[in-house]
């Protein structure tokens, strides 16, 4: 497997997992299969640049933090939003808990 092809895969799996979304939801959002997600992933298959647009703004990327070989400061960011929105929404669910007792 050649250099951006392992970029490409462990770059979009690491952002996917980051943000939560299952391959069969990457899939659908940028209308194709979860197989072809996995081959990507896998370095079997290489996505059209089409999808590789697709796949950077379902994952809220720049197309280039896909084929970085450091880590992305938008990685540390998109982990950090995620950090908060998990605390947020375990304090709302306490909130509403609270409310309905």
């Amino acid at each position: 497997m050649d250099d951006c092809r392992k970029l490409l895969a462990a770059n979009m799996k690491r952002y996917r997992q980051i943000l939560g979304i299952s391959q069969s939801a990457l899939a659908e959002k940028i209308g194709c299969s979860t197989t072809f997600i996995g081959n990507i992933e896998i370095g079997k298959r290489f996505p059209s640049a089409d999808n590789i647009n697709r796949i950077a703004k379902t994952l809220e990327v720049k197309v280039s933090d896909l084929f970085s070989e450091e880590e992305p400061q938008s990685i540390k960011v998109m982990a950090s939003k995620m950090e908060l929105k998990a605390k947020f929404e375990k304090l709302m669910g306490k909130a509403i808990d609270e409310i309905f007792r």
